[in-house]
């Protein structure tokens, strides 16, 4: 349970950590939160070619040839919706091909681990490894030998 004095020292941390307060430093956070882009506040992101989105508009414009405020504020929110739905449209084809190539990767995977498995059932021990049958054989010649009382053989 929280006490008294801890809920306290929360509140004033909280006061204290109110985010960036400099342009510079709004302009680092601004993106933080921006995964998809489908509901940011921009129509046009960084690192999208805003040249293509004008194109779009003067195309759209030229097209409806809006008239009054209310079909312009339409044509603005066709406009929007058209450049987000082409976001989207990127964004699920890349999350696809993602998917796909994590799936080619795990069966990959997967085959190599086979056949690490089937080649080293198939081979003898490499030089100089210690495997259990030959330490259980060292250990019953040693034994054998301090029993006897001969110590190491020689050639």
């Amino acid at each position: 349970m929280t006490t008294e004095r801890q809920k306290a020292a929360n509140r004033a941390n909280a006061r204290r950590s109110t985010g960036p307060k400099t342009p510079k430093g709004k302009t680092a956070v601004r993106l933080n939160a921006i995964r998809h882009g489908l509901l940011a506040r921009d129509a046009v992101l960084l690192g999208e070619d805003s040249d293509a989105f004008e194109e779009l508009r003067n195309e759209v414009w030229a097209e409806l040839s809006p008239v009054g405020p209310i079909e312009k504020l339409l044509v603005e929110r066709v406009v929007n919706e058209m450049w987000r739905l082409q976001r989207a449209t990127r964004a699920e084809t890349a999350l696809y091909h993602w998917r796909m190539y994590r799936l080619k990767a795990m069966r990959l995977k997967q085959k190599v681990h086979s056949y690490e498995e089937s080649v080293s059932d198939g081979l003898p021990p490499e030089p100089g490894s210690l495997t259990k049958p030959r330490i259980q054989k060292r250990r019953r010649r040693l034994r054998r030998q301090s029993l006897s009382g001969t110590g190491t053989r020689s050639c």
